[in-house]
């Protein structure tokens, strides 16, 4: 079994998003994808956990070399640690773009109980959900 060496991200970590500074190695190709679940819109960022809809994201290709340091400055980005206090865990889902379908790594809400229906981001026409917001870093 060859090791995953693509990532999907749906939110802040996304092109022109506030945390695409976070990646610490540059991906091969970055490529438009969905990938099965709920959308919520939390504000300053979404949560994503399992469910039917179609969510659009990006899916980043990487070396094999350059993994396992991008998920583990990614998990502190997303705040994992395979914890009960996490704010999300890093699972394997099936994505899908315009040439394939592929596995990822992915970030998915780590505490569903606290979203609210009225968070929940609906699909568009074309029966996707999409988060898009701009902001400033951090300082």
């Amino acid at each position: 079994m060859e090791p995953l060496t693509a990532i999907f991200v749906y939110g802040t970590l996304k092109k022109g998003q506030v945390r695409e500074t976070c990646w610490p190695r540059s991906p091969l190709d970055i490529v438009q994808a969905v990938a099965p679940g709920t959308l919520y819109d939390l504000g300053p960022h979404p949560a994503m956990i399992e469910g039917n809809d179609r969510v659009a994201g990006e899916l980043w290709h990487f070396r094999v070399q350059d993994v396992v340091e991008t998920l583990t400055v990614l998990d502190e980005v997303e705040g994992f640690s395979d914890g009960p206090d996490d704010w999300y865990r890093r699972v394997v889902i099936e994505c899908e773009t315009a040439a394939e379908r592929t596995s990822a790594w992915t970030y998915l809400y780590a505490r569903p109980a606290e979203l609210r229906a009225s968070q929940r981001l609906q699909p568009d026409v074309t029966g996707v959900c999409h988060w898009s917001r701009c902001l400033t870093p951090d300082p």
